[in-house]
């Protein structure tokens, strides 16, 4: 059983970087409109910077759980410390952040993000505590 454990919670990684990369860029992606700016610059809102860190960190755990899988070792620590990440890209004060309009779809793209931070944390903690 634990062996099925240890191959079942990177695979769980994996599926959660895939979902994250499919909800920037497939279901829930973020908008792609500029702000103006008060000296009359256009830049990007903050939602796409997340988005751009999220991708990084969905493939960081996607090398992560292909790492895992293949050489068999332990990189639980790691995927933990990304899904922590994921769910504070979203977090105004630590991270990024995220538009607070609700017309705009980036609500459910931190939604996604949130979710899959949350799934890797629990996943990571299991495989921590999986004795040899």
């Amino acid at each position: 059983m634990n062996k099925k454990l240890a191959i079942i919670m990177p695979i769980i990684w994996g599926l959660a970087a895939l979902a994250v990369l499919g909800a920037i860029y497939i279901w829930a992606p973020v908008c792609d409109q500029l702000v103006e700016m008060a000296n009359g610059n256009m830049a990007h809102m903050r939602c796409f910077y997340t988005a751009k860190a999220a991708t990084l960190l969905a493939i960081l755990l996607l090398v992560s759980s292909v790492t895992s899988l293949v050489t068999k070792n332990k990189t639980a620590i790691l995927s933990l410390v990304i899904g922590i990440m994921l769910i504070t890209i979203t977090n105004d004060t630590i991270g990024i952040g995220i538009c607070h309009k609700s017309a705009m779809a980036c609500i459910q793209t931190a939604a996604w993000l949130k979710g899959c931070g949350i799934v890797t944390i629990i996943a990571s903690a299991g495989h921590l505590f999986i004795p040899k």
